[in-house]
């Protein structure tokens, strides 16, 4: 399970939230300090990148292929293959220092994201979950960096993560009516320097979460225990997805954020994507009504 570079041409600065589209055929991921939704199509190994305006968090797939683009105090729709771009809605528009940082599909196709204290002064980040018919619903709030947003292969267990408090939950999860309860610890870094960050869930229903200053990716089993250990070239793994045809093949996005010239020398692949053959598929994502 060696982790392969798979764009020499494109290094973000906080590279996330990788999505993959077989409509497309590519993996697509931001750089939220860029305002950048990137895309690579693993084919042919093009790549495309485009400027929204704002910092963006969090891309998505709707029913007709455009991306949902989840960028600073709004919600923005590209069309990847003419570039055009348009402001759907806005949140959180009274917080000016507020970003998304982390979000996905819930198996609905309703799509939830967190919000996070860009100066990372406050604890002002709350999450939210866009529903079917585009009403936006506030369903937690005090967040210090909401991360993950992942769902177990039935629906029925929700994850999330603060990786202020460097703690992911477990939750149980409602798949009529996006209700989430019993909130429990699913595992805990605290007292160490590792933060959970983005995860992904494969078929066998673990947790791939990658963990910034890490330098690794964890799959966690169903009880929250480590079953493996992937070892990373970089400090600052971001997130995962699985993607391709089997869906058996992990992207990994990257941060070259927060590091000194030092450090970078000695991680000279900051920033880039990569690739790990998983040997094990995830769980397909599903899309969210056009809108």
């Amino acid at each position: 399970m060696k982790p392969i570079v798979v764009t020499e041409n494109i290094i973000c600065t906080l590279g996330e939230g990788p999505m993959w589209s077989a409509h497309h055929g590519k993996i697509f991921w931001v750089d939220i300090f860029e305002g950048t939704v990137h895309g690579l199509h693993i084919q042919t190994g093009e790549t495309e990148s485009w400027a929204m305006g704002a910092r963006a968090s969090v891309v998505v797939e709707d029913a007709d292929y455009n991306l949902l683009v989840v960028c600073q105090n709004s919600n923005k729709k590209l069309n990847p293959l003419t570039g055009k771009i348009v402001e759907l809605s806005t949140f959180e528009e009274g917080l000016p220092n507020n970003r998304p940082n982390d979000g996905k599909l819930d198996p609905k196709g309703r799509l939830w994201f967190g919000t996070t204290d860009h100066l990372e002064q406050n604890i002002s980040g709350s999450i939210y979950m866009l529903d079917n018919e585009g009403r936006l619903h506030k369903k937690l709030t005090d967040f210090g960096n909401p991360n993950t947003f992942a769902w177990s292969p039935d629906g029925t267990i929700f994850y999330l993560a603060d990786s202020v408090k460097q703690t992911m939950w477990a939750f149980d999860f409602s798949l009529e009516t996006g209700g989430i309860s019993n909130r429990r610890e699913f595992f805990s870094l605290a007292g160490t320097d590792i933060i959970p960050d983005g995860s992904a869930v494969d078929a066998e229903g673990y947790l791939w979460n990658a963990q910034w200053n890490g330098w690794r990716i964890v799959r966690y089993a169903p009880d929250g225990s480590v079953d493996r250990i992937i070892e990373m070239p970089v400090s600052c793994p971001t997130s995962c997805a699985f993607g391709e045809n089997d869906l058996d093949i992990l992207y990994v996005t990257s941060a070259r954020k927060g590091q000194t010239e030092a450090q970078l020398a000695g991680q000279p692949d900051a920033g880039k994507l990569f690739k790990i053959d998983a040997k094990i598929p995830g769980v397909a994502v599903g899309s969210t009504p056009s809108h």
